[in-house]
């Protein structure tokens, strides 16, 4: 059995999105691309095939997510999934690590010191079939965020999850992103559209309410009827009724596990993830 275990390079993306499309994800080749960009992955390959892979990302010097742990269909039972996350793990041996699992995951992640602390539900439509109202709570006025914002918003970020992450905080502004502020111009929240999977996705969504965060993510909606459109909400948060009655139906709740200490949200709470590999 000739097996190597090595890092991933970017020649490897399009073996990854093809181990995506059996398992029926949504990922397209830009967010491999993405995901290997902010991250650093891993792969198992056997006679010079790739069977298997996994992207850990560090997010400051304490805080690291693991995510897109996959693999192949005709790989499963031998351990490789196991390989890949010690591999990983022993990267940041002092970091906390947290990573969403799919009830097939979960056992593994246990057996490697992970305890479950939540659930995300992951919410999503085909076709947004009309566009909500935006209700801007008083004394606060939308604006999209330029490159002035990075500092403040990477802040919130870290406020709300314990993640250091002004990279993608960058790459966000540049695509589209909302915030809602004061008249002393302090920032109450913010907000992100881009394209991933099979259509938009919203998040992050950062805010210290819960009316921030439901006008932010209708704000984005704008221009959006008919269109796929995804948000991943942590299931302790209230914004999940308020999804379906947007028609964005719950069809996917993985659960939260994190390996070391979870981080308690200090004034900004994080109602929408980037992804669940990324969180």
């Amino acid at each position: 059995m000739n097996m190597k275990l090595r890092a991933m390079t970017p020649a490897d993306l399009a073996s990854c999105f093809d181990m995506t499309q059996q398992l029926k994800w949504p990922h397209r080749r830009e967010d491999w691309q993405l995901a290997l960009q902010l991250g650093e992955g891993i792969v198992i390959e056997e006679q010079g095939k790739l069977i298997g892979s996994a992207i850990l990302w560090r997010w400051g010097d304490k805080a690291a997510t693991i995510g897109l742990v996959i693999v192949s269909n005709q790989q499963q039972g031998r351990g490789l999934g196991k390989q890949l996350m010690l591999a990983l793990l022993e990267k940041v041996p002092d970091y906390n690590v947290r990573l969403h699992a799919t009830e097939m995951g979960k056992g593994l992640y246990e057996k490697l010191g992970f305890v479950t602390c939540g659930v995300i539900c992951q919410h999503q439509t085909r076709e947004l079939a009309a566009l909500p109202a935006v209700v801007i709570p008083a004394g606060l006025q939308l604006r999209r965020a330029d490159v002035t914002d990075s500092a403040a918003l990477a802040e919130h970020d870290y406020q709300a999850h314990g993640m250091q992450r002004p990279a993608l905080i960058s790459h966000l502004i540049d695509k589209q992103t909302l915030v809602l502020e004061d008249a002393q111009k302090q920032i109450h929240g913010f907000a992100s559209l881009r394209r991933f999977g099979h259509g938009w996705a919203i998040g992050p969504v950062i805010a210290d309410t819960l009316p921030v965060a439901q006008a932010l993510i209708a704000a984005l909606m704008q221009g959006l009827q008919g269109e796929f459109i995804r948000i991943d909400t942590d299931g302790a948060l209230p914004l999940g009724e308020w999804l379906v009655t947007l028609g964005l139906e719950q069809v996917d709740a993985p659960t939260t596990m994190v390996r070391g200490t979870p981080w308690t949200p200090q004034g900004m709470q994080a109602f929408g993830l980037m992804t669940q590999a990324m969180a």
